[in-house]
């Protein structure tokens, strides 16, 4: 008994130690490499916010009756193709979008920004591993566009997703979980939104005194993006309980049902000029946010 019970001491010492090795050989390589993944970073906010201002200037021109149609992130990939030097500007996007996701996924598996382990943190770093998948996703759009002039969209994404999901064992409940997961991000986003929680991790010294008018612009452009999020979050919620995968929308089916309501007009303009500041603020982060690379492995 006493020789199992030292064996399993020195097993429980070598893992412990094997865990160590391998946090410091992850630390010492993100530690190399940090410079260029804070530069990839910053260049992705960059390109997520020339994308979401496209879908915000699309959805405004419906909104003021200029014409046009509202469309998502796949969309205004294909517009911003269509602009002078459009393939040119697609390669560029493709290398930020790829840089933007992999700078959430070292969010979400190295936590640098300390979000920890609990329900929270695991939470929101689940949402950063959901947004790294998804930018690759635009990535990989983006570049099909770049080498073809064009790339097949599926505008029923969403709802075809949202029906593999209900074809699986207890698919309505696993669905209404992800709409609940969905209301939670939103809360949270709106929460730091009416707070300016994102401001610790901004640094104006350089904003030539526009420190506060930059802080609107993205209370307004978080909320909006919140309010976004919240509304599919209801569908799904909906589309749960009525088994109902049809009933998903995407971004653009959201920015069509608000102009569906009464004064739609109106709350299609809202929402498209706060989508419209995410896409400044996303911008505004690529300059000012404070991108700590480095941190231990989860």
């Amino acid at each position: 008994m006493a020789d199992l019970k030292q064996t399993g001491k020195r097993m429980a010492h070598g893992l412990e130690a094997g865990v160590h090795r391998a946090g410091a050989e992850v630390s010492g390589v993100t530690h190399q490499v940090a410079p260029g993944l804070e530069a990839l970073a910053r260049f992705g906010y960059a390109s997520k916010g020339l994308v979401y201002g496209m879908v915000g200037l699309l959805a405004l021109s419906v909104a003021t009756g200029r014409g046009g149609a509202t469309t998502d992130s796949q969309g205004a990939l294909v517009r911003l193709q269509d602009l002078p030097g459009g393939p040119v500007l697609m390669w560029l996007l493709v290398v930020g979008l790829i840089g933007y996701a992999i700078w959430q996924l070292v969010r979400a598996f190295l936590d640098p920004e300390q979000q920890g382990k609990e329900a929270k943190g695991i939470v929101k770093r689940a949402g950063y591993f959901l947004s790294g998948v998804l930018n690759l996703g635009l990535a990989l759009f983006a570049a099909r566009l770049a080498m073809r002039g064009s790339a097949p969209r599926n505008q029923q994404s969403e709802a075809q997703a949202a029906g593999d999901v209900l074809a699986l064992p207890g698919g309505q409940w696993l669905l209404g979980l992800l709409g609940l997961a969905l209301l939670a991000i939103a809360a949270n986003q709106l929460y730091s939104a009416a707070g300016a929680k994102f401001m610790k991790r901004m640094k104006f010294s350089g904003a030539a005194g526009h420190g506060e008018k930059l802080k609107r612009i993205g209370q307004i452009g978080v909320g909006a993006r919140g309010t976004t999020v919240a509304i599919i979050g209801v569908f799904l919620l909906i589309a749960a309980w009525r088994n109902k995968a049809g009933m998903v929308p995407g971004v653009s089916e959201v920015l069509t049902w608000l102009r569906e309501q009464p004064a739609g007009n109106f709350l299609l303009g809202v929402l498209a000029l706060g989508t419209l500041c995410y896409g400044v603020w996303c911008g505004v982060q690529a300059m000012y946010r404070r991108i700590r690379v480095e941190g231990g492995a989860a």
